[in-house]
């Protein structure tokens, strides 16, 4: 589901897709759940991203906020948000995914 640059807002549809994709906050190790979390711009709306499932994640308010005013960053890989850690945390950069939220 994509709707483009049409709007910034996440519409209804996209949001219960995030849901079922993400169920919850999709940053590692976070238990928040959905009612808890906001759709993230995985690239930022004021750099171009599209409003679409392949560019949303879901985020709780606290760890939405990391990833506009840290290093972190946040990919959506095979439509599976993957993070990765500022340097100074893990030199490496190892991809880290919330596995609390994944399906049984």
């Amino acid at each position: 589901m994509d709707i483009g640059r049409k709007t910034r807002t996440f519409p209804a549809g996209i949001r219960r897709i995030l849901v079922a994709r993400d169920r919850g906050c999709a940053f590692p190790g976070c238990t928040r759940p959905p009612r808890h979390c906001d759709a993230h711009h995985v690239r930022y709306w004021a750099d171009g991203g599209d409003t679409s499932v392949g560019n949303a994640v879901l985020l709780c308010r606290h760890h939405h906020t990391l990833i506009h005013q840290s290093e972190w960053e946040v990919k959506l890989i095979h439509g599976i948000p993957t993070f990765y850690p500022p340097p100074w945390l893990d030199p490496e950069r190892k991809p880290r995914r919330n596995q609390l939220h994944t399906a049984a």
